[in-house]
């Protein structure tokens, strides 16, 4: 029997009021503001989460590759799908995203139903959503200090620093081990293979334009 997708609509559903709750107490704020909050909390709750699930609770993520999910796993899932649902709805409705990160929210949207559909590659799942989410907070703090008017800031300059080490660190260095484990897994469904193909080549091009950034904010000119 197929697995209910009723906790990632409750999900969807919590995330969603969480972000009217924020536009109403913070009403003067804009709602990108207050989006933006909403996903810098399910960032860290999400890589808190993973990590428990990953590094302390186990399966090691590499060794347990198109395995059953735990019920653990499946609730690192169901977080996270409620959560970009809610963020793909919001950027289609507000326009305020490209191509690339629509294209992203719709690939990680069909990998995680399709690990709940198939209950496996959990493992797979839990360690990209950490890999994906570690350096979001910094990205978030980013924009939250622009629009204080501190970007110039060396507050703001290692915050930079820090995004781009987790980054090019976690999502491109062991995100580059993670794929190569999962195209060589004779586990790992072909769709989950194609779906982490698919991230990381985006997470490529999102690389040169971070090294573009990086380049122009430590060797260009300042930053305004």
């Amino acid at each position: 029997m197929p697995p209910s997708f009723s906790p990632v609509l409750s999900c969807f559903c919590i995330w969603t009021t969480f972000y009217y709750m924020l536009c109403m107490l913070n009403h003067e704020k804009s709602s990108e503001f207050n989006c933006r909050i909403v996903t810098i909390i399910h960032g860290v709750f999400s890589c808190i989460l993973c990590s428990y699930c990953g590094f302390i609770v186990g399966p090691w993520p590499f060794d347990a590759l198109g395995e059953q999910n735990t019920p653990l796993q499946t609730l690192c899932i169901v977080v996270t799908l409620g959560y970009f649902m809610f963020d793909f709805l919001w950027c289609v409705l507000k326009q305020t995203e490209g191509i690339d990160m629509l294209l992203h929210h719709i690939t990680s949207i069909c990998g995680l139903c399709l690990s709940m559909y198939l209950e496996h590659s959990g493992s797979e799942l839990v360690a990209t959503i950490f890999g994906s989410e570690i350096s979001n907070p910094c990205l978030q703090m980013r924009w939250f200090l622009r629009d204080a008017g501190k970007y110039n800031t060396h507050i703001a300059k290692l915050n930079d620093i820090l995004f781009i080490a987790l980054f090019l660190v976690i999502r491109i260095g062991l995100g580059s081990q993670l794929l190569h484990c999962t195209l060589f897994s004779s586990k790992s469904h072909v769709l989950i293979k194609l779906g982490g193909t698919s991230l990381y080549t985006i997470s490529l091009v999102w690389m040169i334009f971070i090294l573009m950034f990086a380049r122009k904010r430590f060797f260009g000119k300042k930053s305004t």
